[in-house]
């Protein structure tokens, strides 16, 4: 069952990482379109796919704390991600 949930994470995280890498022009109706905000997009972009890569080797390996702590790893970075771009909509709107 671990195994199943840590595999549809990671496909979501590579969906995710896909997005803020390749489809930019997506998020950019939201925030202003520079290179700062661009360069912004594409380290999320790696980092998600650093953490779907990293979620297969979880996945491989099988064991309850490793998958325990990839989930609040990728709790972070998520929230991390979501406060940043908050923020930038934000600053975009004033």
């Amino acid at each position: 069952m671990i195994r199943v949930l840590i595999s549809i994470a990671t496909i979501l995280l590579v969906f995710v990482s896909y997005y803020l890498f390749k489809k930019q022009s997506i998020f950019f109706v939201l925030i202003e379109p520079s290179e700062k905000n661009q360069a912004f997009l594409q380290f999320s972009g790696v980092v998600y796919a650093f953490l779907a890569a990293l979620g297969l080797l979880v996945i491989f390996f099988n064991q309850r704390m490793l998958a325990f702590l990839f989930l609040i790893v990728v709790i972070l970075a998520s929230t991390i991600f979501s406060i940043s771009f908050a923020k930038k909509i934000s600053s975009t709107k004033q």
